[in-house]
């Protein structure tokens, strides 16, 4: 009776691997002073359980770049702080999706998953203050590393192109572990199915 009630869900499962590189948003207030838009790459392989149910792993990394405008004004001996700053961060998350049938022979994924993120923060920051001079003698370049639990949100539209290839569209957020936004995502994808 099982092997019955399985037979269905074997015949479903498919292993894709999806490729995916686009734009990337810090969130303002996260706590980066004057974010611009960065890029992402990310690298997906995902499992169709059911015709309607789709597990996987995919691994996001990011690259940002924010200007420390609150440091400007920092007195140096010679020269000015330099404010540009860069975080580079790593998503690896196992998200749940649901497929969705859409019109015109598309393909929709909505899906919720956890996962770790590890941050790569680089900036520059003053040392050695002079009192006699009100001002530093130089800079050091910082790096700080944070790790912590994710929540990924993710959303995509595909269409095929024959019967394994499959372009589309992905777009996502990462949330914290106090469920506030800590980057957005969007772009195209590229997929093939085993």
């Amino acid at each position: 009776m099982l092997l019955i009630l399985s037979a269905n869900a074997i015949a479903a499962q498919c292993l894709d691997i999806r490729l995916g590189l686009g734009s990337f948003s810090l969130n303002r207030d996260y706590g980066y002073e004057r974010p611009a838009v960065g890029w992402y790459v990310s690298l997906g392989l995902t499992y169709d359980y059911t015709p309607e149910w789709t597990m996987g792993t995919v691994f996001n990394r990011s690259y940002n770049v924010y200007f420390r405008e609150s440091m400007a004004e920092t007195p140096l001996l010679i020269g000015n702080l330099p404010t540009r700053a860069e975080v580079n961060s790593d998503h690896f998350s196992f998200i749940f999706s649901r497929n969705i049938i859409l019109p015109f022979g598309l393909k929709g994924q909505i899906g919720l998953g956890m996962g770790l993120a590890i941050d790569e923060n680089r900036f520059y920051h003053p040392i050695l203050f002079d009192e006699e001079q009100a001002a530093y003698r130089g800079v050091n370049l910082v790096e700080q590393y944070e790790v912590g639990i994710i929540f990924p949100g993710q959303f995509a539209v595909r269409k095929a192109l024959g019967i394994r290839w499959h372009l589309g569209l992905q777009a996502g957020v990462f949330l914290d572990q106090q469920f506030r936004m800590r980057g957005s995502y969007w772009g195209p994808e590229l997929g093939y199915r085993f």
